[in-house]
């Protein structure tokens, strides 16, 4: 998009401003190399770590996350809040504190991809997590930057034939049900009563969403 900044641009100014930055410097004086236009799947944010328990330190965005979608509501999730407050705190527990914890003591930025499941959606990211620089003691912020790469949701995989597959298959490669039944040898109507069997199966509500949700069901395990 013309005048956005892409994801890898961010990564490399705000590495640079980090290994410019002082000792104890605040965290604007850091993200603010990378609060340009991004990308409307890119969050921007700044964790305050001031506080002795993991369970108090808070969270406060500088970019939001603005895709369209209806899977989960980023408008809330994206709000200020304290880690103690956080709906889905298996995540915490797991994903986010861990990798927190990990940069704060090394000291370093840490760039990392990963996949994560979070409030019954699978989320694929990229993330880079920005420490304060400390000397002397513990960081006392870490500004963290985002990409989303994919947002599908948590299906379990489909119980499915031969011609469910092969169906499934050519809907994928945007053949219609006339050209599926064509290359099955099959008639249209019976394409059509397999594709509404598959929809009802995992609650599809077209053909497009069923291709979306058989794609879903089989990343997992994978990503």
């Amino acid at each position: 998009m013309h005048g956005v900044k892409s994801f890898s641009s961010s990564v490399h100014d705000l590495m640079d401003a980090w290994i410019k930055s002082k000792d104890g410097a605040d965290a604007a004086d850091i993200y603010q190399a990378a609060t340009r236009p991004l990308q409307p799947n890119v969050i921007l944010a700044v964790v305050d770590c001031r506080f002795p328990s993991v369970e108090a330190f808070s969270v406060e965005f500088v970019r939001r996350y603005s895709v369209a979608t209806t899977m989960l509501d980023f408008v809330t999730l994206q709000e200020p809040f304290e880690f103690r407050s956080f709906p889905d705190q298996e995540y915490l527990k797991h994903t986010a504190i861990p990798a927190l914890i990990k940069v704060m003591t090394e000291k370093r930025p840490s760039l990392a991809k990963g996949n994560v499941n979070f409030g019954g959606w699978k989320i694929v990211y990229e993330r880079l997590l920005v420490p304060q620089k400390s000397e002397t003691g513990r960081s006392e912020w870490c500004i963290v930057l985002s990409r989303i790469d994919l947002l599908l949701p948590e299906v379990s995989l489909f119980e499915t034939d031969g011609i469910d597959l092969s169906i499934l298959q050519l809907l994928t490669e945007g053949a219609t049900q006339k050209e599926i039944g064509l290359r099955l040898e099959l008639s249209p109507r019976t394409i059509e009563h397999r594709t509404e069997r598959l929809k009802a199966m995992v609650g599809a509500k077209n053909l497009q969403h069923l291709v979306a949700l058989w794609i879903a069901s089989r990343l997992k395990g994978i990503c």
